[in-house]
């Protein structure tokens, strides 16, 4: 059998229906050459990539894989429910009052400003950057100054906060998540995490170069206290740019 360059479009646009979570370049190549092996391999590849470039409906959601958009919007909404109701859970606060984590999101990006931490930053929360791997609770840009002697390149900072002490294996696995497209991430937690979660953390962020960071549940002096240092890291730039198209 031998697909034209129609039916090769038809059928990659069912493949990538079928593979709900995405599919590689090249495993629709070898799938669609399996069903058509009279199809040269080169017409194959034209075919698609024509295909994947003036389909609107068709996302690349990392290297070399694809994704119908539907299912990324899905996922995404996905992803913005869960960040939200997480967000929205209430906690006992130092004086007893009900407090979440988005209550403490401005409190840090300024932090991170009154610390150079980063020049400018901002509450994220629950504007998702879409899929699987989920959105800073902050974000904060770090540029060189007019005076600066040595001109940088500008360096992105992440931050996830939690609010419930018992959540440190999430926040950590979000924080590493975020050093794909960030330069420093934070880990920010109540200090009425227990210490055995607390020195796990701590050993976690040394290991894995992320920084953690501690605060009390006081809205208004949630006194912000550095446990561990992050480390500069190189973010991969495909993730840098997909973010920023996303932001």
């Amino acid at each position: 059998m031998k697909y034209n360059r129609k039916q090769i479009h038809a059928r990659a646009l069912e493949i990538l229906d079928e593979q709900q979570g995405g599919i590689r370049w090249g495993e629709i190549l070898n799938l669609i050459h399996a069903e058509a092996p009279e199809t040269p391999p080169n017409s194959i590849h034209g075919a698609i990539q024509v295909l994947f470039q003036s389909n609107d409906q068709i996302i690349k959601v990392a290297r070399g894989t694809y994704q119908l958009e539907k299912y990324v919007t899905a996922e995404a909404s996905d992803a913005k429910a869960e960040d939200e109701a997480t967000a929205a859970i209430p906690v006992k606060s130092d004086g007893q009052q009900s407090v979440t984590e988005q209550d403490f999101y401005a409190s840090f990006a300024e932090w991170l400003e009154e610390n150079d931490e980063a020049t400018f930053a901002t509450a994220l929360g629950g504007s998702s950057f879409g899929g699987k791997w989920g959105t800073p609770d902050v974000i904060g840009v770090l540029k060189p100054r007019a005076q600066d002697i040595f001109k940088f390149e500008p360096q992105i900072v992440t931050a996830e906060i939690k609010a419930v002490p018992g959540q440190p294996v999430v926040a950590f696995g979000q924080a590493v998540a975020y050093r794909l497209f960030s330069h420093k991430s934070y880990i920010v937690v109540p200090n009425s995490t227990s210490s055995d979660d607390m020195n796990r953390l701590k050993s976690l962020c040394s290991i894995h170069g992320v920084g953690l960071v501690t605060f009390s549940l006081n809205v208004s002096q949630p006194d912000y206290v550095v446990v561990v240092l992050p480390a500069v890291a190189a973010p991969d730039m495909f993730y840098v740019n997909t973010m920023l198209e996303r932001l």
